[in-house]
């Protein structure tokens, strides 16, 4: 039965077909492996996590510009504030950083400043 499904299909649809089967299974894998994971890291599970060496995680905490917290002489670390953590070094794109400077250069040259735009209409 499924072979004669399969014969049926052109290249393309059948290409489109397993494309989608591997991105749902995938997908279904991401997210079991998530799910896995603690909300409460270790140094090691954190160092796994984020794929860096335990040496180079200790330096992070030690400089403070990773989120971590201490209890005795152990670090623990959250995962949801890991990937945050990860995602506030988004490096913006060519196009947004264009949009940026147009918008800058239609404001003038002056950063909008929220504040006085709301006192202004009130």
């Amino acid at each position: 039965m499924g072979a004669s499904f399969l014969t049926s299909l052109t290249e393309q649809e059948f290409k489109e077909f397993l494309k989608s089967a591997i991105k749902e299974i995938l997908s279904e894998d991401l997210k079991n492996l998530k799910n896995d994971l603690p909300d409460i890291l270790n140094i090691r599970e954190a160092a796994s996590f984020l794929k860096l060496k335990i040496a180079t995680l200790y330096e992070k905490t030690s400089l403070k510009v990773i989120p971590h917290f201490k209890k005795g002489n152990k670090l623990y670390f959250k995962r949801k504030e890991l990937e945050e953590w990860i995602r506030s070094g988004k490096v913006k794109t060519k196009p947004e950083l264009e949009g940026q400077a147009e918008n800058f250069l239609l404001n003038g040259g002056k950063k909008k400043d929220r504040k006085n735009n709301n006192n202004q209409n009130h």
